[in-house]
């Protein structure tokens, strides 16, 4: 019988591990990890004879399957080659959380001590490098810092939740000591992260949303705002004007590459509105000189955009929902029904008294979601331990049936 826990604990410490030299140091490092996962359930099936376990993976690679056919057979804006490497590509966003769920890991009291242990030297070794001014050599960019630390921290407060779903106060505040080593990485992005993680943690109650108060509404607002408002450099500079002005420039828009991309986005599923352009086609590494160009720049004269044409093509896949494009609405639909997934069984931690739970998995949530919106971070290792973290979350309501859910989602919210 091969044990599951010990070697999913065993690739658990190794992507933990292997997190901060993948950015600049080892840049294969995610790909390693994404193989090493699909060789331990294939061994695992192979020995265990256990295949209803992966049925949501069967579901995952059924997907991808068939868009890698369909953009071989029906699209040519790229070679066999690229789409491949692209099928292969964005299984990383979601592998992570699926294997965590299928096997919904047992972690023992040991190996959550050795895990806690693992985040705070990490949280550690990140200051360090911050402070001796090696961050670029080290990571490559200074975002970094705020990806590994909300990966450590969320990390953190999972392996201290006991069998009630609550805390130590020493423990929550050392969780809240390593996120917020991630203020050095003086990103935007990370700035709103951060005031999510602490609404959740200190404003949110049980029933602040459903039980709507002026009260409440006022709070959530300002929860908003101050979002907002530590990100609005970046809004700006991504998605407006490009430069730190208080002023709108239409002609600068056309110069920018991220602005053009989300603007050729809409284009795109306006042209191929079902089942999108085909991987490798827009948006995503595959679709790079790295990989292969996409003939679709050049369809749509984006070619000649700084940042985007096949000379200088950095910021082809500095975004991820712009590449949903490839999957038409059929694919949106599917990324919508996933997160949907996602959320019921989030909700019923809240149902059963377990709002930390809740919280951790709502701050992974956004973490995704506003690292998507200028970046390709759950494409990459540092989106890996944070949806590994959701998925073993909700791997606890695996094996509840519809019915099950629907009994405990009727029943009023338990205040902790």
């Amino acid at each position: 019988m091969l044990s599951k826990n010990k070697i999913f604990f065993t690739l658990f410490v190794f992507v933990l591990l292997i997190q901060p030299l993948a950015p600049k140091l080892f840049k294969p490092a995610d790909e390693l990890m994404l193989f090493l996962f699909l060789l331990f359930v294939a061994l695992d099936m192979a020995v265990n004879r256990d295949f209803r376990r992966y049925k949501s993976l069967f579901v995952l690679e059924g997907v991808f399957g068939f868009y890698f056919i369909f953009t071989v057979l029906f699209r040519d804006f790229n070679t066999a080659g690229a789409a491949l490497n692209d099928f292969i590509l964005q299984q990383k966003a979601f592998v992570p959380f699926l294997l965590a769920y299928a096997i919904a890991p047992q972690f023992t009291t040991g190996m959550k001590q050795v895990l806690k242990a693992l985040c705070v030297a990490m949280a550690f070794l990140l200051a360090v490098i911050f402070v001796t001014g090696l961050t670029k050599l080290v990571l490559g960019h200074v975002y970094h810092l705020g990806t590994i630390s909300m990966s450590v921290s969320m990390l953190y407060l999972f392996c201290s939740l006991d069998e009630d779903g609550k805390v130590s106060q020493r423990d929550f505040v050392v969780a809240i000591a390593l996120l917020s080593v991630g203020l050095m990485s003086t990103r935007a992005k990370f700035y709103g992260e951060y005031v999510m993680a602490l609404f959740m943690f200190f404003i949110y109650r049980p029933g602040m949303v459903r039980k709507m108060t002026f009260k409440h509404a006022a709070v959530l607002a300002l929860g908003f705002v101050l979002v907002i408002m530590v990100a609005w450099t970046k809004i700006k500079l991504y998605f407006i004007t490009g430069v730190d002005s208080n002023t709108f420039d239409p002609e600068v828009m056309e110069t920018l590459a991220r602005p053009v991309l989300y603007a050729t986005m809409f284009l795109v599923f306006m042209d191929f509105p079902v089942f999108g352009s085909g991987l490798a086609s827009f948006a995503t590494h595959s679709s790079t000189p790295f990989v292969n160009y996409s003939d679709l720049y050049y369809d749509y004269g984006i070619n000649v955009i700084w940042g985007l044409s096949p000379q200088y093509p950095n910021f082809i896949a500095d975004a991820y929902f712009p590449e949903l494009a490839q999957f038409g609405i059929v694919g949106v639909a599917l990324f919508i029904a996933f997160w949907v997934w996602v959320w019921r069984k989030l909700r019923l931690s809240l149902h059963l008294g377990r709002s930390l739970e809740f919280s951790i998995g709502v701050i992974v949530v956004c973490f995704a979601m506003i690292e998507n919106t200028s970046g390709a971070t759950i494409l990459q290792a540092g989106g890996y331990i944070p949806m590994m973290v959701l998925g073993m979350l909700v791997s606890k309501y695996r094996r509840l049936g519809k019915q099950d859910m629907k009994t405990i989602l009727s029943k009023d919210y338990i205040q902790n």
